[in-house]
Protein backbone atom coordinates (compact mmCIF):
# COMPACT_ATOMS: atom_id res chain seq x y z
CA UNK A 1 0.00 0.00 0.00
CA UNK A 2 2.90 2.52 0.91
CA UNK A 3 4.18 1.88 -2.57
CA UNK A 4 0.95 3.47 -4.10
CA UNK A 5 1.54 6.89 -1.81
CA UNK A 6 1.69 9.86 -4.09
CA UNK A 7 3.53 13.23 -2.87
CA UNK A 8 2.46 16.15 -4.79
CA UNK A 9 0.08 14.15 -6.73
CA UNK A 10 3.27 12.05 -8.07
CA UNK A 11 4.17 8.31 -6.62
CA UNK A 12 7.29 7.83 -5.35
CA UNK A 13 8.60 5.29 -8.28
CA UNK A 14 7.24 9.08 -10.45
CA UNK A 15 9.39 11.09 -8.45
CA UNK A 16 12.60 8.89 -8.90
CA UNK A 17 12.31 9.12 -12.31
CA UNK A 18 11.71 12.56 -12.24
CA UNK A 19 15.33 13.08 -10.09
CA UNK A 20 17.35 10.81 -11.96
CA UNK A 21 16.54 12.99 -15.06
CA UNK A 22 17.42 16.00 -13.41
CA UNK A 23 20.69 14.70 -12.58
CA UNK A 24 20.93 13.71 -16.10
CA UNK A 25 20.40 17.17 -17.39
CA UNK A 26 23.05 18.67 -15.13
CA UNK A 27 25.61 15.92 -16.37
CA UNK A 28 24.79 17.00 -19.88
CA UNK A 29 25.02 20.46 -19.18
CA UNK A 30 28.53 20.55 -17.33
CA UNK A 31 30.16 18.02 -19.80
CA UNK A 32 28.43 20.38 -22.65
CA UNK A 33 30.07 23.28 -21.25
CA UNK A 34 33.76 21.76 -20.81
CA UNK A 35 33.64 20.96 -24.35
CA UNK A 36 32.34 24.41 -25.32
CA UNK A 37 35.32 26.23 -23.66
CA UNK A 38 37.79 23.76 -24.25
CA UNK A 39 39.22 23.00 -20.92
CA UNK A 40 40.54 26.58 -20.45
CA UNK A 41 39.60 26.84 -17.00
CA UNK A 42 42.53 27.06 -14.87
CA UNK A 43 42.72 26.13 -11.08
CA UNK A 44 45.08 27.71 -8.64
CA UNK A 45 47.88 26.44 -8.15
CA UNK A 46 47.94 24.31 -10.98
CA UNK A 47 51.31 23.71 -12.86
CA UNK A 48 51.99 26.87 -15.20
CA UNK A 49 52.12 25.63 -19.29
CA UNK A 50 55.71 24.39 -20.33
CA UNK A 51 55.74 27.22 -23.14
CA UNK A 52 55.73 29.95 -20.40
CA UNK A 53 57.44 32.94 -21.97
CA UNK A 54 61.01 33.88 -20.89
CA UNK A 55 61.69 37.37 -20.11
CA UNK A 56 64.45 39.38 -22.19
CA UNK A 57 67.11 41.02 -20.33
CA UNK A 58 67.23 44.72 -21.59
CA UNK A 59 70.74 45.97 -21.65
CA UNK A 60 71.65 49.11 -19.72
CA UNK A 61 74.04 51.33 -21.19
CA UNK A 62 76.22 52.83 -18.28
CA UNK A 63 79.82 54.89 -18.73
CA UNK A 64 82.78 53.20 -17.41
CA UNK A 65 84.81 55.95 -15.17
CA UNK A 66 87.74 57.35 -16.70
CA UNK A 67 90.79 57.10 -14.47
CA UNK A 68 92.70 60.67 -14.47
CA UNK A 69 96.44 59.97 -13.20
CA UNK A 70 97.86 62.79 -11.13
CA UNK A 71 100.10 65.04 -13.38
CA UNK A 72 103.15 65.80 -11.95
CA UNK A 73 104.24 69.64 -12.73
CA UNK A 74 107.11 69.38 -15.20
CA UNK A 75 110.00 72.38 -13.80
CA UNK A 76 110.44 75.34 -15.13
CA UNK A 77 114.02 75.51 -16.39
CA UNK A 78 116.08 77.67 -13.84
CA UNK A 79 117.04 80.31 -16.27
CA UNK A 80 113.62 81.16 -16.90
CA UNK A 81 113.01 81.82 -13.76
CA UNK A 82 115.28 84.51 -13.00
CA UNK A 83 113.85 88.09 -14.00
CA UNK A 84 115.92 90.61 -16.26
CA UNK A 85 118.37 92.78 -14.40
CA UNK A 86 118.19 90.68 -11.00
CA UNK A 87 121.59 89.78 -9.82
CA UNK A 88 122.79 86.13 -8.29
CA UNK A 89 123.96 86.04 -4.70
CA UNK A 90 125.67 82.86 -4.53
CA UNK A 91 128.15 80.68 -2.17
CA UNK A 92 129.63 77.62 -2.08
CA UNK A 93 126.82 75.80 -0.89
CA UNK A 94 123.44 77.82 -2.47
CA UNK A 95 122.28 80.37 -5.29
CA UNK A 96 119.89 82.74 -4.98
CA UNK A 97 118.40 85.73 -7.28
CA UNK A 98 117.56 89.31 -6.62
CA UNK A 99 117.02 92.62 -8.14
CA UNK A 100 120.10 94.64 -8.67
CA UNK A 101 119.03 96.88 -5.54
CA UNK A 102 119.85 94.18 -3.16
CA UNK A 103 123.56 93.75 -1.36
CA UNK A 104 125.99 91.60 0.33
CA UNK A 105 125.32 91.94 4.05
CA UNK A 106 127.59 91.04 7.17
CA UNK A 107 126.21 87.30 8.35
CA UNK A 108 126.28 85.77 11.61
CA UNK A 109 128.02 82.51 12.09
CA UNK A 110 124.72 80.49 11.64
CA UNK A 111 123.79 82.34 8.08
CA UNK A 112 125.03 80.84 4.68
CA UNK A 113 123.86 83.94 3.56
CA UNK A 114 123.23 87.73 4.78
CA UNK A 115 122.02 90.58 2.45
CA UNK A 116 120.15 93.71 2.79
CA UNK A 117 117.82 95.71 0.70
CA UNK A 118 117.30 99.76 -0.41
CA UNK A 119 114.46 100.86 2.01
CA UNK A 120 112.79 103.74 1.62
CA UNK A 121 113.02 106.89 3.31
CA UNK A 122 110.54 106.74 5.19
CA UNK A 123 111.48 103.13 6.55
CA UNK A 124 112.83 102.31 10.20
CA UNK A 125 113.89 98.79 9.83
CA UNK A 126 116.22 97.73 6.99
CA UNK A 127 114.89 94.91 4.69
CA UNK A 128 116.85 91.58 4.92
CA UNK A 129 117.16 88.51 3.04
CA UNK A 130 118.44 85.23 5.30
CA UNK A 131 119.86 81.81 4.19
CA UNK A 132 121.28 79.31 6.45
CA UNK A 133 120.54 75.61 7.40
CA UNK A 134 120.51 73.05 10.20
CA UNK A 135 120.23 69.03 10.57
CA UNK A 136 117.16 67.67 10.16
CA UNK A 137 115.82 66.20 13.50
CA UNK A 138 112.93 63.98 13.94
CA UNK A 139 111.11 61.66 11.86
CA UNK A 140 110.20 64.37 9.27
CA UNK A 141 110.03 68.19 8.05
CA UNK A 142 106.93 68.63 10.04
CA UNK A 143 108.14 67.02 13.11
CA UNK A 144 111.22 69.04 12.81
CA UNK A 145 109.35 72.56 12.31
CA UNK A 146 107.11 71.68 15.13
CA UNK A 147 109.88 71.48 17.69
CA UNK A 148 111.60 74.66 16.05
CA UNK A 149 108.53 76.81 16.83
CA UNK A 150 108.44 75.97 20.36
CA UNK A 151 111.75 77.92 20.86
CA UNK A 152 110.65 81.00 18.34
CA UNK A 153 110.30 84.08 20.55
CA UNK A 154 107.33 84.90 22.12
CA UNK A 155 106.34 87.98 20.49
CA UNK A 156 106.46 86.19 16.58
CA UNK A 157 103.27 85.36 16.10
CA UNK A 158 103.09 82.34 13.44
CA UNK A 159 99.95 83.77 10.80
CA UNK A 160 100.64 81.14 8.23
CA UNK A 161 102.09 77.51 7.78
CA UNK A 162 101.50 75.62 4.29
CA UNK A 163 102.97 73.23 1.92
CA UNK A 164 103.87 74.59 -1.21
CA UNK A 165 105.83 73.94 -4.43
CA UNK A 166 108.50 76.02 -5.38
CA UNK A 167 108.99 75.26 -9.08
CA UNK A 168 108.40 71.34 -8.13
CA UNK A 169 110.43 71.37 -5.16
CA UNK A 170 107.81 70.73 -1.68
CA UNK A 171 108.07 73.43 0.50
CA UNK A 172 106.68 74.28 4.16
CA UNK A 173 105.74 78.66 3.39
CA UNK A 174 105.42 80.51 6.56
CA UNK A 175 104.77 84.14 7.62
CA UNK A 176 105.10 85.80 11.11
CA UNK A 177 104.33 89.04 12.11
CA UNK A 178 106.46 90.66 14.87
CA UNK A 179 107.34 93.34 16.66
CA UNK A 180 111.14 94.89 16.49
CA UNK A 181 111.95 97.21 19.68
CA UNK A 182 109.48 100.20 18.22
CA UNK A 183 108.25 98.75 14.25
CA UNK A 184 106.00 96.35 13.04
CA UNK A 185 107.53 93.55 10.86
CA UNK A 186 106.96 90.55 9.22
CA UNK A 187 108.86 87.42 7.75
CA UNK A 188 108.17 85.16 5.12
CA UNK A 189 110.00 82.11 6.18
CA UNK A 190 110.39 78.81 3.29
CA UNK A 191 111.80 75.81 4.52
CA UNK A 192 113.47 73.28 2.11
CA UNK A 193 114.52 69.90 3.11
CA UNK A 194 117.59 68.69 1.24
CA UNK A 195 118.16 65.04 2.49
CA UNK A 196 119.47 65.45 6.37
CA UNK A 197 119.66 68.91 5.77
CA UNK A 198 116.83 71.75 6.58
CA UNK A 199 117.44 75.05 4.31
CA UNK A 200 115.34 78.64 5.52
CA UNK A 201 114.90 81.31 3.52
CA UNK A 202 113.81 83.86 4.73
CA UNK A 203 112.46 87.65 3.85
CA UNK A 204 112.25 90.52 6.21
CA UNK A 205 110.80 94.13 5.79
CA UNK A 206 109.06 96.44 7.89
CA UNK A 207 105.12 96.34 7.32
CA UNK A 208 103.99 98.69 5.33
CA UNK A 209 106.92 97.71 2.37
CA UNK A 210 106.56 93.84 3.44
CA UNK A 211 103.43 93.59 1.24
CA UNK A 212 104.22 95.66 -1.89
CA UNK A 213 107.67 93.46 -1.75
CA UNK A 214 105.68 90.03 -1.18
CA UNK A 215 105.66 89.29 -4.84
CA UNK A 216 109.68 89.95 -5.52
CA UNK A 217 110.09 87.84 -2.62
CA UNK A 218 108.13 84.94 -3.66
CA UNK A 219 109.73 84.90 -7.08
CA UNK A 220 113.26 85.19 -5.39
CA UNK A 221 112.43 82.21 -3.11
CA UNK A 222 111.76 80.36 -6.53
CA UNK A 223 115.27 80.99 -7.70
CA UNK A 224 117.13 78.92 -4.59
CA UNK A 225 119.19 76.07 -5.34
CA UNK A 226 121.52 74.34 -3.99
CA UNK A 227 124.90 74.21 -5.77
CA UNK A 228 125.94 70.66 -6.54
Amino acid sequence: MSQNRKYLGMTSTQIGILVGLGVAVCILIAVTAWLMFGGNVKLPFSRPPENTPTPQMTPTLFVIPTFTPTVTPTPIPYEQLIPNGWKQFKTTLVELWLPSSFKIADKDSDEELAISGANSSSSLYRMRVIVSYEPLTGDSLDAHLDAGLLKVDPQARLVERRKVSLNSTEAVRMMFEMRVETVDVNQLVYVIQDGGTVWFIVYVAQINEFYDMLPIFEQSAKTFRVVR
